[in-house]
């Protein structure tokens, strides 16, 4: 039952339902105080840069909270970690600029967000680090601690001269996370930090504040592509191991792609760990080159709502065969660029998006009802974001700095989408 407080004021008697911490129970379901939990979420990573006051936007970050409300969402994936000097392909501001020295303002921004989200009923899963260029991540560690230069791949802006290594160099780099012992130490620190950080506007630790749903390793965490560069089953049980050493209270989580070339070998093996609570999928039809923004026959659509639905189905089953919680927590496309449209531009219709996600979310709905999925997390909220020329860095979208922007985040004028979310939202939300 949920736990009620009952309040004599004034002669009247007010009835509160407190929020509580969220566990896997034995059904594998989500609860929080002996109810169901389904996730019906957004990614929003940019959350603790907004949230900064003297580099950020708060009044923005409320009012873009207060529309995701008015949609539902009662989950925000968000990033709990940045790291590293400036460059093209991040924020110029961030959490961690050298090893251990932080930026009180970016922290501050953290807490205004969790304080913000507690006033609203949501939760936060935490990603403490990232695969990927676009917030430092393991890269960042990896230079640090080898005194190497980061080779970024190709991305935004384009013919970047600081930009001219493969992908595959870049994953190689930043795979070398994995087994470098002080890279690791250097990581266990930031973790240490953030899960003992007293929140200024509400003076809980983060380890004792159910505002929080989970701690997330990572931002997809991932083998190298020939697989020569493993995440360890080591390096998985000693940063699962060590997080619930300092946090009894929270969920923990990879925050894996599940990518459907590494197979469900991999992902049975990378998930099957005791202190792992819930696995993850996330699914990019036209990074993966399943779908062309370009294209605008009813084949190309179809194609990508054929492909998403059937990893989904296929994911279902992997999370199954270990008996653990599994979320689609990233999933997203672009604007229609066919007949010279630009799929970059606010303005260009998003007419195939709302139908790619009218299909996929209402097959994510029957997964949930029968309590296989547990819900859901877009990419991604940009709000009253907008892109713009020049650097793009500080804007703040759902798309990262290294990233076109305009590519793949709803805003908060994308009306048709915001009214099929919310509707779909209260839809989900009734699973409860």
């Amino acid at each position: 039952m949920k736990l009620i407080t009952a309040l004599s004021l004034l002669g009247f008697t007010v009835v509160l339902s407190k929020a509580g911490f969220v566990s896997v129970e034995n059904d594998g379901n989500f609860y929080e105080n002996g109810k169901r939990y389904v996730v019906w979420g957004a990614n929003y990573w940019q959350a603790m840069n907004l949230g900064a006051q003297k580099t950020g936007n708060r009044n923005r970050l409320v009012r873009d909270l207060d529309k995701m409300k008015t949609m539902n969402i009662n989950n925000l994936r968000i990033i709990a970690a940045s790291e590293g000097p400036s460059d093209s392909q991040k924020p110029v501001n961030v959490l961690m600029p050298e090893p251990g020295v932080y930026n009180d303002d970016m922290f501050k921004g953290l807490d205004y967000t969790l304080y913000q989200m507690k006033k609203r009923g949501m939760k936060a899963v935490m990603v403490l680090n990232n695969f990927w260029q676009w917030s430092g991540g393991f890269s960042q560690y990896v230079s640090w601690v080898k005194n190497t230069t980061i080779p970024l791949p190709p991305g935004y802006p384009e013919n970047d001269p600081r930009a001219q290594s493969s992908w595959d160099e870049f994953i190689n780099h930043s795979a070398e996370f994995y087994t470098c012992d002080e890279c690791i130490d250097m990581w266990k620190k930031h973790i240490k930090t953030v899960i003992n950080r007293k929140n200024v506007y509400t003076g809980k630790r983060y380890k004792d504040d159910d505002t929080i749903f989970s701690w997330e390793f990572a931002n997809e965490p991932r083998q190298n592509n020939d697989g020569s560069m493993p995440m360890t089953d080591e390096f998985i049980e000693d940063i699962s191991g060590y997080i619930k050493s300092l946090d009894k209270n929270h969920m923990v989580t990879l925050g894996s792609e599940a990518h459907p070339s590494f197979g469900r070998d991999v992902f049975l093996r990378e998930n099957n760990h005791k202190n792992l609570d819930y696995t993850t999928t996330h699914i990019w039809v036209q990074n993966w080159n399943e779908y062309d923004p370009k294209n605008g026959t009813d084949a190309n659509l179809q194609h990508a709502i054929d492909y998403c639905i059937n990893h989904l189905r296929e994911t279902a089953g992997w999370a199954l065969k270990i008996n653990k919680p599994i979320i689609f927590e990233e999933y997203g496309m672009a604007r229609d660029g066919w007949d010279g449209q630009d799929e970059y531009d606010p303005s260009t219709p998003a007419n195939n998006r709302l139908k790619y996600f009218k299909a996929i979310l209402n097959e994510v709905y029957k997964l949930t009802d029968k309590q296989i999925f547990q819900g859901q997390n877009f990419w991604a909220y940009s709000g009253e974001g907008r892109p713009a020329s020049g650097d793009s860095r500080d804007l703040y979208l759902g798309d990262p700095a290294h990233e076109h922007p305009g590519w793949y985040g709803i805003y908060d004028k994308d009306n048709d989408m915001i009214n099929f979310l919310t509707k779909m939202g209260k839809k989900f939300l009734k699973l409860n």
